[in-house]
């Protein structure tokens, strides 16, 4: 059975018989593509050898033109910023030849910005009108003086800290101090103006209180502020709108009249190159340049410097609601001729916008603020609720076309009321709106009646003590004589 077993089993099939040899080469790399062999990159003699341009070997001339492009912006802090670049480009950018320009306060003195708000003490908050640029600027230095106001055109007036609190004057975008010998007044100022002319004059501010509308004024040699009297027949009428223009302060009153601060001119005998005429500071007066309007006391008058020229605007007075229909003949600008001393009618603006208040009037390139119409006069109305100018009040703005269309436009009015210190603008018109209308309260004026508050405190104690110490003597007196009677 066994050997029946193995005639049925499968025999083994035979190995097969080797075959040519095959080369040793690995299966993943039999059908692969061979690579070709990397080029070395091209590259072109001039970008190989092109060096790094040297901005410190521009040429004087040019440097000196960007430089004076970004001065007539006013963009003073570009202009620091651009001297700051080299030793080259800030000896180049010397104006005058002068060996300490940036400690000079009247050189780059700004005069197309606008401080429009103070946050957390040390920070303010700018725009250029003319360029539509808005600035933040944090200013460690307004922490160790008394805050005083904003002027027309960037500079703020600062008072120091320690009595007699005298006057200086901030530029924000150099940091140069100009230290006055004159104490500042210790009311609020509704407004601040500052003129410099070049050197040897001086810097000298003038102060328009908010309480009288009085003008004080002041030089660096001033010992103290003195008061510009208004000519006759206006000495005690209100002067609003306190415009620098042309080397000197113009106003307007309540009857419509120009006035202006005139210094007088005297001559320097001791110079050292010889006679010379400069202006005196202790010279300067107050004059009619103007005559009262034909209008008189029934219209409102307001004085702004617009593009290069100085604007009275005649405003009829009206005491309807806001919306009532106001004509072109309500409305009336003309340019103050500062030569003829005479008044020229305007019967465009342009694409300026007016905003106009009592306590402040500014002109912008509606061009470069979107939100804002050209050719439009904004009027910034306030009712005071309380005696003092800081109660709660309410406000309005009234928007007249100028001109307006046919003769007769409807004025477009925005009703919004308006509580002291909690005003939040919501567009751009607002803004310039509460710009126009908002007065800082003085620092300085906070200090001294803190002072006098603890002054007559300590009066008060004193008196207390006296009275209390007279009082038992005369009652034990009057007991004692009492009881001697009976």
């Amino acid at each position: 059975m066994v050997c029946a077993l193995s005639k049925h089993k499968r025999a083994r099939p035979a190995p097969p018989t080797p075959g040519p040899s095959m080369p040793c080469t690995p299966p993943s790399t039999q059908h692969k593509r061979a690579r070709r062999p990397a080029q070395p990159p091209t590259t072109t003699p001039t970008a190989a050898a092109a060096p790094e341009p040297d901005w410190s070997s521009l040429t004087p001339d040019l440097v000196r033109r960007v430089g004076d492009h970004v001065l007539a912006a006013d963009d003073i802090d570009y202009y620091m910023a651009f001297r700051a670049v080299c030793h080259n480009w800030r000896r180049t950018l010397k104006d005058n030849n002068a060996a300490n320009c940036t400690d000079d306060p009247t050189f780059f003195q700004p005069s197309k910005w606008a401080v429009l708000d103070r946050h957390d003490s040390d920070v303010l908050a700018l725009v250029n009108l003319e360029t539509g640029r808005f600035l933040r600027k944090r200013i460690p230095l307004l922490r160790e003086y008394f805050f005083v106001g904003a002027a027309s055109g960037g500079l703020v007036l600062l008072a120091e800290p320690t009595y007699p609190y005298r006057a200086v004057v901030l530029n924000p975008f150099t940091g140069v101090l100009a230290r006055f010998k004159a104490r500042v007044p210790t009311g609020d100022a509704r407004e601040v103006a500052v003129i410099a002319a070049p050197p040897p004059t001086t810097m000298t501010v003038f102060v328009c209180m908010l309480d009288d509308g009085a003008v004080l004024w002041a030089d660096q040699d001033s010992k103290y502020f003195r008061k510009c009297a208004a000519p006759a027949p206006y000495p005690d009428d209100g002067l609003l709108c306190m415009v620098p223009f042309a080397g000197d302060v113009y106003l307007t009153n309540r009857q419509g009249a120009v006035l202006s601060t005139t210094a007088a001119a005297v001559v320097d005998d001791g110079a050292s190159q010889g006679p010379r005429c400069s202006r005196s500071a202790q010279s300067i007066s107050m004059a009619t340049a103007i005559p009262e309007a034909v209008e008189g006391g029934h219209c409102h008058y307001y004085l702004v410097e617009s593009g290069g020229e100085l604007l009275l605007v005649i405003r009829r007075a009206w005491y309807g609601l806001p919306g009532d229909q106001l004509t072109v003949d309500h409305v009336a600008v003309h340019r103050v001729d500062t030569v003829r001393n005479v008044l020229e009618p305007v019967s465009t603006i342009g694409s300026r916008a007016l905003f106009l208040s009592r306590v402040r009037c500014v002109s912008i390139d509606a061009e470069k603020f979107p939100a804002v119409q050209g050719g439009c006069i904004y009027f910034v109305d306030q009712f005071v609720t309380g005696s003092c100018y800081f109660d709660v009040q309410f406000s309005f703005m009234t928007v007249v076309r100028f001109p307006g269309a046919d003769g007769v436009q409807q004025p477009m009015v925005d009703v919004s009321p308006i509580p002291a210190y909690c005003f939040q603008p919501f567009t751009l018109t607002h803004v310039f709106a509460k710009y126009c209308k908002f007065v800082q309260c003085s620092e300085l004026r906070r200090e001294v009646m803190i002072d006098d508050e603890e002054d007559c405190s300590d009066d008060d104690e004193e008196d207390s003590d006296e009275e209390d110490y007279f009082s038992d003597d005369d009652d034990g007196s009057d007991g004692g004589s009492s009881e001697s009677d009976q």
